[in-house]
């Protein structure tokens, strides 16, 4: 059996894919509507029109409004050209540990503080499903967050050492399947089982390090192994938490070696663009799929500068 290799792009290819603003904005339509323009405000697909005074825009005669294939996704009311975003989601899809905004702004050739903000609502369309993971699923905690004798004396835990000061982030990862990945507030059983319950399947295969919180996960359904990490047990027959344990390195290193510092307020954002690198990341998968599932993702999620930085949604 011959197993298929997947397309990939380079960059002068997406410069190719965007060679103009048209060229941009019909392979956004085409990845949010598949050839059937469709009202963003009210959902209508027929009789829709084009008037020729306002390029890329549609007439929906069902409401008499306006819309684009930005209206009501995060590329709504963004002064940069569409081709810009398209090579944005490029990059965050195809460079294995993302790409700063400070690299972004020179790739595309604006401002620091706009290819933050670009990125963000890019991380934004990455929102993890509402898929449950089943057959096989590893899950692990990992704690974000830099060392305390590296903090200045002033910001350190006054109590507590190791996960002192660091924000929990609880991982799950189906074995050859999606991962997924969200700060939680502990790592007690109370926080942790409501979390498992909502994202695994009834009936999976968990594998688990020996941490007390989830000794009994058999009694919500599943069938439970864990590996003794505290006395040197790392793998026993099928059971192990290597997956989860090789999505953590990739991220410690998008954190530190590419990003620096990540603040607890963004972190969700940050595992949101993780995982989806690794879910749609398969090498089964041509990259012009990947970005069309990350055009589509765009859909419905607006996030305006004021509700980032303030948390306002007005």
């Amino acid at each position: 059996m011959t197993r298929r290799v997947a397309n990939t792009l380079s960059i002068l290819d997406v410069m190719r894919l965007f060679a103009t603003e048209a060229d941009a904005v019909a392979w956004f339509e085409d990845a949010r509507w598949q050839g059937t323009p469709a009202c963003s405000h009210c959902g209508n697909t027929e009789r829709i029109t084009r008037p020729k005074s306002k390029p890329f825009t549609y007439w929906c005669t069902a409401c008499h409004r306006t819309f684009t294939a930005r209206t009501g996704t995060v590329m709504q009311d963004s002064k940069l050209p569409t081709w810009k975003w398209g090579v944005a989601a490029y990059y965050i899809l195809t460079a294995r540990k993302g790409i700063s905004s400070l690299q972004l702004s020179k790739e595309i050739r604006v401002t620091q503080k706009t290819a933050w903000f670009l990125l963000q609502r890019i991380r934004e369309a990455c929102q993890q499903g509402t898929f449950k993971l089943d057959q096989v699923v590893e899950i692990d905690e990992v704690y974000i967050g830099g060392r305390n004798h590296n903090r200045h004396a002033g910001r350190r835990p006054k109590i507590g050492q190791g996960t002192a000061g660091k924000q929990a982030v609880l991982g799950m990862r189906q074995r050859r399947g999606p991962t997924k990945a969200m700060p939680v507030s502990r790592t007690n059983r109370e926080t942790l089982y409501p979390m498992i319950q909502q994202h695994v399947e009834p009936g999976a295969v968990i594998v688990t390090d020996d941490h007390g919180a989830y000794r009994n996960l058999n009694q919500l359904g599943f069938v439970h192994h864990a590996v003794a990490h505290s006395v040197g047990e790392y793998v026993r027959g099928r059971a192990h938490t290597n997956s989860i344990e090789s999505a953590w390195a990739v991220l410690r290193r998008s954190l530190i070696g590419v990003y620096h510092s990540v603040s607890r307020k963004h972190l969700a954002r940050y595992l949101n663009e993780a995982t989806f690198r690794l879910n749609e990341g398969n090498c089964q998968i041509d990259t012009i799929d990947r970005m069309k599932a990350l055009g589509k993702g765009m859909n419905g999620k607006r996030l305006t500068y004021r509700r980032l930085i303030h948390g306002e949604t007005t």
